[in-house]
């Protein structure tokens, strides 16, 4: 719109200049009828004489190094990539335009040896199911290491789209600063440091545990064996699969133990990961949220209405790209989480020898719930926040109500806003409970189906490997 087609009256407005502080300058205004025709959210309408002053103070200048998206994954990724995961290059450098994707990086190659080492467990394990028959238990160290190649796949795939989908985000976050304000004393960074921390040290607790219970289970059967090679008896009976096809020293045994920790890791860094991207995007939608609430019951001008309706429309787009790039994860996160609750539920049914093994039972069991309900919580709070701004749309008056309030109402009460399992399904709040009723239809027909193996595992001696 060039300034000599404006009119000729003049008002102040504090209109944000991204190189200066706030401070009121002198800018033509459209008459209405212009403005109806010819509108650019960027500059102002007619405005009421009450609304020159901002309604919600905007937040400080955008830094990329410590307010971005980018900056808050850095710590994230970085311990991913140490478990040979996520391999994108240029995560230790201070801003997003540095990331990049390349198969020439001794980050691909360690993530390609660490599949190649899950592969071959896997293999070990079809070869086990087809010589000694299929059973829950090998069925679910088969889906436990197939579930991990999936994974690192998946996360190959996104560390390619990760850097355009970093600047893209960041881009949006560098635009919404300019007019929102901060909603929380505690970053974006903390926060994820804080998820982060509780999430991997109750994995590293719960694994702790597994392989307490597995060396006190070691210990029974050396000694009801007469064997001295505690150790020996531990690696052997924890993974079968892999020393009844070749013969046993210490060195192979620490090997494997390595991979199923590296193979732990990836199955708890998946939920994480999802945790960590829709906390993200729930704060974007709640910035504009909390600015929609604090001009409820004001009459605000048709270019507020406008401006808001974009803002919510970007941050709709947003939601979309990530989601199809992280569907797939999703997908893969919802599906193992089912798997592995029912399995759990149906050894429950199965009689618990000794404290330890008790108590390991019951945290890893609850650990797997907490994490799933996380999950689904936090993924469903993203289609919550998008919804928000419907009351405030409903509440507006004749006065004030307009064709850009109109098809802001229709965008939040016609659009689903969510993350998806490839399409298959919406992560909502009542997804939690169709989840829930999956979980104990499934675990009937298991009970039916298993009610044989289990009378024949109440036979199982100490030492027997089923």
């Amino acid at each position: 719109m060039n300034e000599d087609k404006r009119s000729v009256t003049e008002m102040p407005y504090p209109r944000w200049n991204p190189a200066k502080s706030w401070h009121p300058v002198m800018i033509n205004v459209q008459s209405p009828k212009n403005n109806l025709r010819r509108f650019d959210p960027i500059k102002t309408d007619v405005v009421a004489p009450e609304m020159l002053a901002t309604v919600v103070p905007p937040s400080q200048t955008f830094n990329p190094s410590t307010n971005s998206l980018y900056a808050s994954m850095r710590p994230i990724i970085m311990l991913a990539q140490c478990f040979a995961m996520f391999p994108v290059c240029g995560v230790n450098k201070s801003d997003a335009s540095y990331l990049r994707f390349t198969w020439r990086s001794p980050k691909i190659l360690y993530t390609m040896i660490v599949f190649l080492a899950v592969l071959l467990m896997s293999v070990y394990n079809v070869l086990r199911l087809f010589v000694t028959g299929i059973s829950s238990t090998k069925m679910t160290t088969f889906v436990f290491y197939a579930t991990n190649l999936v994974t690192t796949v998946l996360f190959v795939r996104l560390a390619r789209q990760w850097p355009c989908l970093t600047l893209t985000w960041e881009k949006l976050e560098r635009e919404l600063t300019s007019r929102y304000r901060e909603i929380s004393k505690t970053t974006l960074a903390v926060r994820f440091k804080i998820v982060t921390v509780v999430v991997m040290s109750l994995a590293l607790v719960e694994h702790s545990a597994a392989v307490i219970s597995a060396y006190v289970n070691a210990v029974d059967c050396a000694n009801y064996r007469g064997d001295t090679d505690i150790i020996g008896t531990y690696f052997q009976s924890q993974f079968p699969q892999v020393f009844t096809r070749m013969s046993y020293t210490l060195w192979k045994g620490v090997l494997v133990e390595t991979i199923n920790i590296l193979s732990t890791f990836s199955w708890n860094f998946v939920d994480l990961f999802l945790i960590l991207i829709s906390i993200a995007l729930s704060d974007q939608f709640r910035q504009l949220n909390s600015r929609l609430y604090s001009i409820r019951g004001k009459a605000m001008p048709e270019w507020w209405w406008a401006e808001a309706r974009s803002d919510y429309n970007h941050l709709a787009t947003l939601t979309r790209r990530v989601d199809s790039h992280i569907s797939s994860i999703v997908l893969l996160s919802f599906a193992t989480d089912l798997y592995f609750i029912c399995i759990q539920l149906l050894y429950s049914f199965n009689p618990i020898r000794g404290v330890v093994r008790k108590i390991y039972f019951c945290f890893s069991f609850g650990f797997l719930l907490a994490r799933t309900t996380a999950v689904s919580l936090y993924a469903a709070s993203v289609h919550d926040e998008s919804l928000l701004p419907a009351p405030i749309l409903y509440s507006v008056s004749g006065s004030s109500y307009s064709s850009e309030v109109s098809r802001f109402l229709t965008q939040v009460t016609t659009d689903n806003i969510s993350l998806t399992g490839m399409k298959f399904f919406s992560v909502t709040r009542s997804l939690v409970l169709t989840v829930a009723g999956t979980i104990v239809t499934y675990e009937l027909v298991l009970v039916q189906f298993n009610s044989v193996q289990q009378v024949d595992q109440s036979n199982v001696t100490i030492c027997e490997v089923r």
